[in-house]
């Protein structure tokens, strides 16, 4: 998996973030795209600060500037491509068709060995279509933005209110972040050895619960008394009939919600002590 570079579009976002850091440990060069325009978060911001490594290199530019992508897609030659949904922009697919024509071009000098989508609104893939299609479901993790339901639950715990717009009885389909790398990395593993997948494959959750076992676990680890008289509807199992990566690539998500949820507070601990001591 060494000499081989991974172009990450969106390593700002929490996925992007987290797939960076392991592929770096794995012995790519990465190169990174995004930028700190005025719709980037303080998080997302300080992600692209942790993300320093000798085989990292940051690209603060949008898909839209076709020079400097035509300029880094010649200069790099990265033979995976992966596109990371972003909470902030407007119209996704108008990034993957971008990202699409720019392969068309960049395929005609140095051959692509895989281009990687996360959570695009895809709805259909023709022949032509040269990419991988992952879908993920509640992916939580160290890191994560304060708009996600786990992030929502945590910071309601801690404050000791109610957390709101939720029913007790919701089931969520969570998956530990390291869970969901490690389904891409043994993906990329997979692709290096000759086969080429294309379509849509579903990253499957390693645990389902309901909103109010998520908010007693929280509770538990924070050793605190966490509001769960929310209220109660009839809930069913979210279930997909999209293909699971898992059967494809011999790893199925495992970590569960309260083992992921241990290293989240530590994580969220130690990010609010950070931020009250000034460091933004």
């Amino acid at each position: 998996m060494v000499d081989q570079t991974v172009l990450i579009v969106g390593v700002a976002s929490f996925q992007g973030f987290h797939l960076a850091r392991r592929l770096l440990q794995e012995g790519f060069d990465v190169v990174g795209i995004d930028d700190e325009g005025r719709h980037k978060t303080r998080i997302a911001k300080q992600r692209l600060y942790v993300l320093t490594h000798p085989q990292f290199q940051l690209i603060r530019t949008t898909l839209a500037n076709k020079t400097v992508m035509r300029n880094i897609l010649k200069r790099h030659e990265p033979r995976h491509i992966i596109l990371c949904s972003t909470r902030t922009v407007d119209d996704p697919l108008e990034r993957y068709e971008l990202m699409k024509r720019y392969i068309g071009l960049h395929t005609t000098r140095v051959p692509l060995e895989s281009f990687i989508t996360f959570d695009l609104p895809v709805k259909e893939v023709s022949e032509e279509d040269p990419a991988i299609h992952l879908f993920t479901e509640d992916v939580f993790g160290p890191w994560d933005d304060a708009s996600t339901l786990v992030s929502k639950a945590i910071v309601a715990v801690d404050r000791g209110v109610r957390l709101s717009g939720y029913y007790a009885t919701d089931i969520i389909n969570v998956s530990y972040i390291d869970d969901v790398v490690e389904s891409v990395v043994r993906l990329l593993r997979l692709v290096q050895t000759g086969l080429s997948p294309v379509g849509y494959f579903q990253i499957p959750a390693s645990d389902y619960v309901t909103v109010q076992t998520l908010l007693s676990d929280i509770g538990h680890i924070l050793n605190k008394s966490a509001k769960t008289s929310l209220p109660m509807r009839t809930s069913v199992l979210r279930q997909s009939n999209i293909p699971t990566l898992d059967t494809l690539v011999g790893f199925s998500p495992s970590t569960s919600l309260f083992e992921g949820l241990e290293q989240v507070v530590d994580w969220y601990i130690s990010y609010k002590n950070m931020m009250k001591e000034g460091i933004k």
